[in-house]
């Protein structure tokens, strides 16, 4: 119930503040396990995600941002897990797996981070291998305006000037076979990377 709350308020918030629009809901199936996986340019992001489907996201967030106890609680309620980017944290991994094998979606930014020019980084192996241990779909997402309403180095963000566009593109399955070693690995990591890039370079905003 909490989750429904404020995603209602969130919703609100982000018309009134800014235009708003979602492209290519359909493709998002409407039950089962399923990973977004999107880029990652503001805080904003996980927000806008949350606001733009019906079906709840299980987002994975940084650990850091659980110490505060405000922070915590709210994420929590949220659906948000921790995670340490340090290394490997299989409590975390775990947590990923169940939260799909019970089919619900679960939110990645597989850069790691934020990025902090507003272009796409390189993409980590998590998402991949989370992929091929649960069978579920990949869908890339990618998030416009959010850089140019609240950039990771400013303080807040600049309300009723901006569009926001979420652009949701074609599921896709990556199977052992295609993440078995290096090679295929790294063709799996770069078909991803140039579909969030191409769904979250779309010129939306041309007001700077």
């Amino acid at each position: 119930m909490f989750y429904y709350i404020v995603r209602a308020i969130a919703w609100l918030l982000i018309k009134v503040f800014w235009e708003f629009e979602v492209k290519g809901k359909e493709n998002v199936p409407q039950k089962g396990g399923l990973i977004l996986a999107s880029n990652h340019v503001s805080y904003l992001d996980p927000v806008v995600l949350g606001v733009s489907l019906k079906r709840k996201i299980y987002f994975i967030a940084k650990e850091e941002v659980f110490k505060n106890i405000f922070c915590h609680l709210f994420l929590s309620g949220l659906n948000a897990f921790p995670v340490n980017r340090n290394k490997t944290d299989i409590v975390a991994f775990k947590k990923a797996i169940k939260v799909l094998k019970e089919g619900n979606i679960l939110g990645i930014f597989p850069e790691g981070t934020r990025s902090y020019d507003g272009e796409l980084k390189d993409l980590k192996t998590g998402v991949f291998k989370i992929a091929k241990k649960t069978g579920v779909p990949v869908l890339p997402v990618g998030i416009n305006g959010t850089y140019d309403i609240y950039p990771p180095k400013r303080r807040f963000p600049i309300f009723f000037k901006y569009k926001i566009l979420v652009n949701y593109g074609i599921p896709q399955y990556f199977s052992e076979e295609d993440i078995k070693d290096k090679d295929n690995l790294e063709k799996a990591i770069n078909l991803l990377h140039n579909q969030i890039k191409e769904l979250s370079s779309l010129n939306i905003n041309n007001i700077h």
